[in-house]
């Protein structure tokens, strides 16, 4: 990865938002940056922007490409080993696979069990074969379900969606809606947070746009009625584009993460929820480009923000950005060498369902528990891990050192693609991939500690790519459940998303 250095801002001009206030150099906190023990710090930048509304989805829709690139072209970058290690073993019981079940089986440990499970039919366009990366947000009867191309509405508790062509939405600015969506639900403010991309313009720019409402206004407007915030990549960097977004909150604030001309210019941005709210003009902070690989950053955090990249196969780079402060800072911390050689799983139907991962180790699931904070990646099979896996490390933000190292396993097959989030109980709730042997490619759901995934369904067949991501939230009307979105890919080519509400 390339050398970590202090972001200075490129002066820019630009019509499609509105900014003003701080100059580009202004960083937010009045205090001398503190140095980082193994690790170093850099100022947040402030900049503001207006709000723009919307409703009716009055827009003509704008025809899909469904052939174009979903993402930023992106050289491969394989993560350089680091010294010798002791050769890894499993740390934990492997992973079994089984259905999800319609009620709880009872036990000492109940297993999950869903409230809904339900496929989302209509998305737009359901015939498609590209990767959905879907998303979610709950607030009761009120469900948003999102994927690269669609936005489904349920206005009964996810029993039945109505799906929209988002261009029909929103104006279509820069080069046009695109892809890359994220949603969720912040309960403390009452607010749907709605996160699209857009393609880029003539001259090469694109942009962000975060849209926000009320339950009940989206209730009322059957979800066409927003206040919206434009982000031009011109922000963050001269040229590439903004791409492979995620998105998460605290108390205080809404964090999005996104990389500007590839995966190793990963920056992450702070909105104040007050704002938001108050669907005012928004004065928002962010860093310069941080070597996180296409990094996630951490969920159901309170004070402050996450997000890592690796060094090498036994060094991670650990950002983190705490409300509090006018700076963010990063260190190295040492784990436990894991298998980074070539990804490769064959399915059930003879495809190399992970044939587009075969280098995409970055850090893909993040989430916080106390002083706690939890990263997993893809990683390769070895003597000792017979298949595909996923590491798991909790690292202590103290002191900024390794807990733990875990692994969701088996000796059969792979897994791949988590993604991480924690109840109000603090049980680190998953959903991943898995695939190989008697399994074509599919989602599944579950609980650390387990060591089962359960699954609604499973695949029909295997593409020779999975997804780039899927999601689990908490519940925003009942933070012991969780709501998910996956996916399958079906025998005719089509694939199939479906959410699920489940609980323990």
């Amino acid at each position: 990865m390339k050398t970590i250095k202090t972001f200075t801002l490129i002066t820019f001009i630009t019509s499609l938002i509105f900014l003003w206030g701080c100059d580009p150099g202004t960083s937010t906190g009045g205090s001398k940056v503190p140095p980082v023990v193994n690790g170093d710090t850099a100022k947040l930048y402030l900049k503001q922007i207006r709000p723009k509304r919307v409703e009716g989805g009055k827009y003509p829709a704008a025809k899909l490409n469904l052939k174009e690139p979903l993402n930023d072209a992106d050289k491969p970058f394989v993560v350089p080993k680091g010294p010798e290690p002791v050769i890894m073993k499993p740390a934990n019981p492997e992973f079994k696979i089984e259905a999800l079940k319609g009620q709880s089986g009872g036990g000492s440990q109940a297993p999950l069990y869903y409230n809904v499970n339900e496929d989302i039919s209509d998305a737009v366009p359901i015939g498609h074969t590209l990767t959905p990366e879907p998303s979610v947000a709950e607030n009761g009867q009120t469900v948003i379900h999102t994927g690269n191309f669609w936005m489904s509405l349920s206005l009964d508790a996810g029993l039945t969606f109505n799906s929209v062509n988002p261009s029909t939405i929103f104006p279509e600015d820069w080069g046009g809606f695109h892809c890359d969506q994220v949603v969720t639900y912040v309960p403390k403010y009452d607010l749907f947070v709605w996160l699209l991309q857009y393609r880029a313009d003539n001259n090469g720019v694109n942009g962000i746009r975060i849209a926000v409402q009320s339950t009940e206004l989206v209730r009322n407007s059957n979800g066409t009625a927003w206040t919206y915030w434009d982000f031009s990549r011109t922000i963050f960097g001269n040229n590439g584009i903004l791409d492979y977004n995620d998105m998460s909150f605290g108390n205080d604030f809404l964090y999005w993460t996104s990389s500007v001309g590839g995966g190793s210019h990963r920056y992450v941005i702070r909105v104040p929820l007050k704002e938001l709210q108050a669907k005012s003009t928004v004065s928002f902070q962010y860093t310069g480009s941080t070597d996180a690989y296409w990094s996630h950053v951490t969920q159901n955090g309170r004070n402050g923000v996450y997000w890592a990249g690796h060094k090498d196969n036994s060094t991670m780079l650990v950002y983190s950005m705490m409300d509090v402060d006018g700076f963010y800072s990063w260190r190295e911390v040492s784990i436990n060498s894991w298998p980074n050689d070539r990804i490769s799983s064959i399915a059930a139907n003879g495809t190399d369902w992970l044939d587009d991962t075969w280098w995409k180790t970055y850090v893909r699931a993040a989430a916080i528990k106390g002083n706690s904070a939890f990263f997993a990646w893809n990683a390769s099979s070895s003597n000792n891990f017979p298949q595909p896996h996923i590491q798991i490390v909790e690292i202590n933000t103290n002191n900024f050192t390794m807990v733990n190292q875990m692994q969701i396993w088996n000796p059969d097959f792979a897994f791949a693609y988590p993604y991480f989030e924690m109840n109000a109980e603090g049980e680190l709730g998953m959903i991943v991939a898995f695939g190989g042997d008697n399994y074509n490619a599919s989602s599944g759901v579950g609980v650390w500690g387990d060591f089962v995934i359960y699954y609604p369904r499973l695949g029909s067949q295997s593409q020779t790519y999975y997804g780039h991501y899927h999601t689990l939230r908490r519940s925003g009307s009942d933070p012991l459940q969780w709501v998910g979105a996956g996916y399958t890919n079906e025998a005719d080519g089509s694939i199939l998303p479906y959410y699920l509400k489940i609980s323990r």
